[in-house]
């Protein structure tokens, strides 16, 4: 083993290429064997550790694979026996540094795709584990494994290590063995892409405004360490008359960690910056960190804002920035897993292309931490479909729209053509920007997922993905979903539609929800996307299906095509979801007689809360959705409160409720319901007294938000206040009150 880590690190080094070692066998074969890849190493960098066994003590978990990136190592050990996490092992292989080697541990080839997988259960819906998770994934993995360029195999066989693969070592310009590289001055562009790059911001930042530039990059090319040395260099005083102007650049990214190496870079390059709150400072200039959504809502002054990761922050969210910051750079990797910049990059140029046509684009070709035509690059691009793409237009084009037709795959067919699998993959990616490497995993293994597609003569031209929820029938279970204490994994439109819109037994019924649909650009608005639910909808009458079901971020076009493919609104999320910045919506179409009557009574119970919710917790609404969203409800009918059921369900909500089990945004039609018809007796009966009753008036009839109610009734703060209207209700129901202890439940 020492001779062969040997050679590997020479190979590794002289080209400053990543090598990858396979270690196949048993646990503890595996586990030893790794130990001694380690030692024999001798790494002068960092060793990263990934398993959900001790193999060493300075070893992290599976899961914390993707809060590495930002980080670098000379050598990573991923442990594929404690499970294959597509995300998490995409993102940590980019901490490795040319000359290094990634070591994986596998259970033995020939059975590993058989084995349950402990990372694969959270694609599994609740009651499955991760024995009913499909292998095709894995299989499709060992299959890449084993030709890969860059890649040596050792397999135990009978207690000893077996043969080796060749190494294809691959000289670049005749560089000789043991040639030594540099290291790259973290304070000084590394690349004449990189000083590209940062004469394009400097420029940008110094010049017309409504202007902004968009930097792509495949990971590992010095993108955000050209945002910070861009930032430090606009914000290092040239002169003494420059420093006494004050000069902010805001930076927003996903999360904070995503621009660790923005910070880290400005810092080095200017080392007047000294840290300050969540950000850097020098006097009166500074570099300071702000979330999105944040800077959407306060809206903080800025000489320039950076975007990094652009790919991870929803696209309304995005409109809004470039809009409100008359200077922008936009940043984001081609291929991650934080998001599908390929994806963003061509969806988000109809956004630039339409607010500031004279913006511009900039992209970094070549690599900082390893050479070009890295091995371990090209493998994770060819195991998690990285460099996907759809069909190309020109192929397209020529195609009567008519010759599209409908079918279902076979999964297992699907696992083996690769280049069927990259189309459909593809479309995925270019329709939703966030596509992860978990949703490949989900395509081909996740129990109860369909995938549909329109075909022609080898092309595919659009893609469906819809998977099996709900059926649930043990009562427990489902009270226990009703009031929030329960949200069983994978099951998505019941849950909602149970815990937030108050349909208890939503869970009950069968549904198909539709995950991702695609279409490809070129043939959009010509039927396709329809063709493609009118298919699905056939199939989900073959097999005792009772809804089909949709959940999107609310948009007025988005309304407009469901409602067109015979979807009814049946659902609203009183709060922005952190993946589309915008309310999320509920949508279904019936298919049995069972979902026929379901659907009827959740639309007109929408129609009866809608006047409450609007001006109350959806007050901040977008004018044009909230005209959009009153054009898909049903059509004005009886209240469903006239009826008995309907007044059990109101009962059973504003119990709820008195017990801590539901939020006051999610019960307040309820509320105000029983204010409407309760609060005049009960105080003219002294059941409640007038404080007391001007508190439920401003909750429920005026439709004050809580931050206001605190202030007017002089609170301690919200969960105070919310304890008190709990109390209140209660007593005006006859119902026990919420104890002190109850635990709050996450806002609907």
């Amino acid at each position: 083993m020492v001779s062969l880590v040997a050679r590997l690190l020479v190979a590794a080094r002289t080209l400053r290429h990543r090598l990858t070692l396979v270690l196949s066998g048993d646990p503890d074969w595996t586990a030893a064997t790794a130990r001694s890849v380690v030692a024999a190493a001798a790494c002068d960098r960092p060793v990263f550790w990934l398993s959900d066994r001790p193999l060493d003590p300075g070893v992290r978990p599976l899961a914390a694979g993707a809060r590495l990136l930002g980080g670098e190592c000379g050598l990573l050990v991923y442990d594929a026996w404690s499970g294959f996490d597509p995300d998490g092992f995409g993102a940590v292989t980019g901490t490795l540094r040319g000359g290094g080697l990634l070591v994986i541990l596998t259970p033995p080839f020939d059975d590993w795709s058989q084995r349950p997988d402990p990372h694969a259960a959270r694609i599994a819906s609740w009651p499955l584990g991760a024995d009913a998770v499909g292998g095709r994934f894995i299989a499709r993995l060992v299959r890449v494994l084993a030709p890969q360029s860059g890649v040596v195999i050792r397999a135990q066989r009978d207690g000893a290590a077996g043969s080796v693969t060749d190494l294809p070592f691959r000289f670049i310009n005749d560089t000789a063995v043991g040639a030594s590289w540099p290291d790259v001055d973290p304070a000084a562009a590394a690349t004449p892409d990189q000083q590209h790059a940062i004469t394009a911001i400097l420029r940008h930042a110094r010049g017309r405004p409504r202007r902004p530039l968009v930097l792509t990059a495949h990971r590992g090319r010095g993108k955000s360490a050209a945002l910070g040395l861009a930032a430090a260099r606009l914000l290092a005083p040239e002169t003494a008359t420059a420093a006494a102007r004050p000069y902010r650049i805001l930076v927003t990214a996903p999360n904070r960690a995503s621009c660790d190496a923005l910070f880290r870079h400005a810092a080095l390059a200017w080392p007047g910056l000294r840290p300050d709150g969540s950000g850097l400072r020098a006097g009166d200039r500074a570099i300071v960190f702000m979330a999105p959504d944040a800077c959407r809502e306060a809206h903080p002054d800025a000489d320039l804002l950076l975007v990094d990761e652009a790919a991870g922050i929803p696209a309304p969210l995005l409109s809004a920035l470039l809009e409100q910051y008359p200077r922008v750079v936009f940043a984001t990797t081609v291929h991650g897993y934080e998001g599908t910049g390929r994806g963003f990059d061509l969806r988000f140029r109809e956004t630039l292309d339409r607010v500031t046509p004279h913006w511009r684009g900039l992209t970094l070709e070549q690599p900082i931490r390893w050479a070009a035509d890295d091995p371990l690059e090209s493998l994770v691009f060819r195991a998690l479909l990285l460099d996907a793409a759809a069909v190309g237009d020109a192929d397209l084009e020529s195609i009567d729209p008519a010759a599209w037709q409908p079918e279902r795959l076979n999964r297992d067919a699907l696992a083996v053509d690769d280049a069927l699998l990259g189309q459909v993959f593809g479309l995925l990616v270019l329709a939703h920007y966030q596509t992860r490497p978990l949703d490949l995993r989900l395509l081909l293994d996740g129990p109860g997922v369909r995938v549909l597609v329109l075909r022609h003569q080898g092309l595919v031209a659009g893609t469906l993905i819809a998977v099996a929820e709900g059926g649930l029938t043990d009562p427990d279970l489902l009270q226990a979903v009703y009031d929030g204490r329960r949200r069983p994994r994978g099951h998505l439109l019941p849950q909602t539609l149970s815990a937030h819109g108050g349909l208890l037994d939503a869970p009950r019924l069968r549904y198909l929800r539709v995950v991702r649909i695609a279409v490809h650009p070129v043939l959009a608005r010509r039927g396709l996307g329809r063709r493609l639910l009118r298919a699905l909808y056939s199939s989900a009458r073959l097999e005792g299906i009772d809804l089909l079901g949709t959940s999107f971020g609310a948009t007025p076009g988005l309304l407009g095509f469901w409602s067109a493919g015979g979807y009814r609104l049946v659902q609203i999320g009183l709060s922005r979801n952190a993946a589309s910045a915008e309310h999320a919506l509920v949508m279904l179409r019936r298919v049995s007689r069972s979902g026929a009557t379901f659907l009827g009574a959740a639309g007109r119970r929408l129609e009866a809360r809608l006047p409450v919710l609007l001006p109350g917790p959806l007050r901040r609404l977008d004018p044009a959705v909230a005209a959009a969203l009153i054009a898909a409800v049903p059509r004005p009918g009886r209240s469903p409160w006239a009826a008995d059921s309907a007044q059990q369900v109101q009962q059973a909500e504003l119990q709820s409720f008195t017990a801590g089990q539901r939020t006051l945004e999610a019960a307040l039609p309820a509320l105000a319901a029983a204010a409407r018809q309760g609060l005049g007796p009960a105080l003219r009966s002294g059941r409640l007294s007038s404080d007391e009753a001007a508190l439920l008036a401003a909750a429920a009839a005026q439709l004050r938000p809580a931050g206001e109610l605190v202030t007017i009734f002089q609170a301690s703060g919200r969960a105070a206040l919310i304890k008190n209207l709990r109390n209140i209700v209660g007593r005006l129901l006859g119902c026990p009150v919420v104890p002190d202890t109850m635990a709050q439940p996450p806002d609907a």
